[in-house]
């Protein structure tokens, strides 16, 4: 049996059947008496280019090991399913069980994405905080303007 490595893009639309696809190739391969050494659903990520005038796809990446007739059933599964837009079927040399540098690099910007949203969110909140501190301010201002005229008017009534 020969090492593996399979990546394939699943349309945006359909990007919630990337875990059944994964399951449905894993179960292939442990059934055919191969083994998965890594399975990964890496989510959606930007395209380098468009594909199909998509700008954005799921990814899935399988290493596995396994025989030429399960790499031909996975080829033919990948060929009559319309939800995956592109797919590479690598020989390789060495078993690779690790985390993927495409799925650290893709936690690594959803967390600059939140951190980003979460000081954008702050940044907000203190705006709007000095708007109503500030409308607060305006409103006392005009309340002891007008104060103010009502008391010079009063007093010039007054004197007279």
């Amino acid at each position: 049996m020969r090492n593996y490595e399979i990546v394939f893009l699943v349309h945006p639309d359909q990007s919630d059947q990337t875990s059944s696809i994964i399951s449905k190739l894993e179960k292939s391969v442990n059934d055919s008496g191969g083994n998965v050494h890594r399975s990964e659903n890496i989510g959606n990520r930007k395209l380098a280019y468009p594909i199909q005038d998509q700008f954005k796809a799921s990814y899935g990446l399988l290493n596995i090991e396994c025989n030429q007739e399960t790499i031909d059933e996975i080829k033919s599964s990948f060929k009559f399913n319309d939800s995956i837009i592109r797919n590479l079927i690598l020989s390789v040399n060495k078993v690779h069980k690790d985390t993927s540098a495409l799925l650290t690099q893709t936690k690594e910007d959803n967390e600059k994405d939140t951190y980003q949203e979460a000081r954008e969110a702050a940044n907000k909140a203190v705006e709007q905080e000095a708007q109503a501190v500030s409308k607060e301010t305006t409103s006392a201002e005009e309340t002891k303007s007008e104060e103010t005229k009502e008391s010079q008017e009063e007093a010039k009534e007054e004197n007279e």
